[in-house]
């Protein structure tokens, strides 16, 4: 391959990034239509499609994906057949992401997921305090910007708000840039009222401090959340959006992983495909519609039973392990470290809802996760 055809492919690799990041933050509708458009151009074109299997795992997480059509199928699952088209082509972005990432890259969009999260903020401010004058807005007085449901974009926020904490952290950038963009994420914090998304910026944050040796902020970090939560619960001081519901919904939740489990002893082994929880009798046993049972572990098993649920897990198992040989192998673990700061947010995140099942929030997690590869020799034209 001579310098010119190198020079073509990198500019394409990079151009695949960036589209792929930025489209997370269009209006859910065209960003689900520019992702799909990205990940099947990369499936039908032979230089991209060869880079998506070539990582550990990643045929196992392919037959996942056809495992996932067929138990769907059987059921006459429409709904979960769309899903599992989706997810797939996440997966196809995901995996592609990895294969081409570059450190310069990886950083410089993170720079730029910041500068875009501003347009989240923006948006909910005119949902907020516009749309409600010209008697628009969903009623529920919860700001969910371009993301369809709230929670979702609760779940972009923490994500953004660690990144931010990671580049003054890590020393990258000016501080004031990040500081005002995670202020203005904040903003967007309150606006969307998701109370899960605090303990996802606390965790990533403690996590960051804790694998970057920063063991004297970690200590700071902890003791004020610990004032806070003194503040919160002994002063009984309403700081964070909702919190008064917190009692109700975890009720609710208890009821749903009652009869989740239920559900999975009834298709222990193979489940009845994605969105599982929509084919049940939610409405009658529990006088509402479910549409997934808010925990990642349940649904797996739910939808795809113990056989699917280790399909689905071996690719992470070998991914994560990468992960960790990698983070104590190399001398400067920036990057890992992010990696598993916004992992075990969503882990954490992921035991009493679903956020990442979503178009915008899934490929965000798979850029994250696909900082690995900047690590990694899988692509002939990366420039390390």
């Amino acid at each position: 391959m001579n310098s010119k055809q190198e020079r073509d492919n990198l500019f394409s690799e990079t151009l695949i990034v960036i589209l792929i990041a930025a489209a997370v933050f269009l209006p859910y509708i065209i960003s689900g239509i520019v992702l799909i458009s990205l990940a099947i151009y990369i499936i039908l074109k032979r230089q991209t499609r060869k880079l998506i299997l070539i990582h550990e795992g990643s045929k196992v997480l392919l037959l996942f994906c056809a495992f996932a059509f067929f138990v769907g199928a059987i059921y006459k699952n429409w709904i979960g057949l769309a899903v599992a088209f989706g997810f797939t082509l996440a997966f196809v972005l995901g995996l592609y992401l990895r294969s081409v990432m570059t450190r310069n890259l990886f950083e410089r969009v993170l720079t730029m997921i910041c500068v875009l999260s501003l347009m989240g903020t923006v948006y909910a401010l005119v949902e907020k305090f516009v749309f409600p004058y010209f008697g628009m807005g969903n009623g529920d007085n919860r700001a969910s910007a371009m993301f369809f449901y709230p929670n979702y974009f609760g779940n972009i926020i923490s994500i953004v708000i660690i990144i931010c904490a990671y580049k003054v952290l890590t020393r990258q950038g000016k501080k004031w840039f990040y500081y005002i963009i995670a202020f203005m994420n904040v903003i967007s914090l309150y606006l969307c009222e998701s109370m899960f998304a605090w303990v996802e910026i606390f965790l990533g944050v403690a996590v960051l401090l804790f694998l970057l040796d920063m063991h004297r902020l970690l200590a700071i970090w902890l003791l004020m959340a610990t004032v806070a939560s003194f503040v919160i619960i002994v002063l009984d001081v309403n700081i964070i959006p909702r919190l008064s519901q917190a009692e109700v919904t975890t009720e609710i939740r208890f009821k749903i992983w009652d009869f989740a489990i239920k559900q999975i002893k009834e298709a222990p082994l193979f489940g009845h495909g994605f969105m599982s929880f929509l084919y049940t009798d939610t409405e009658q046993q529990l006088g509402f519609l479910v549409p997934h049972s808010h925990n990642i572990i349940l649904e797996l098993l739910l939808d795809f039973g113990i056989v699917g649920t280790v399909l689905f897990l071996w690719y992470f198992v070998k991914y994560y392990i990468t992960l960790i040989k990698t983070h104590l192998s190399q001398d400067k673990t920036w990057i890992t470290s992010l990696i598993f700061a916004i992992s075990a947010a969503a882990m954490v995140h992921g035991l009493v809802d679903l956020t990442l099942m979503w178009i915008q929030t899934l490929p965000l997690f798979l850029f994250i996760l696909a900082g690995l590869g900047a690590y990694e020799k899988t692509s002939p034209t990366k420039l390390r």
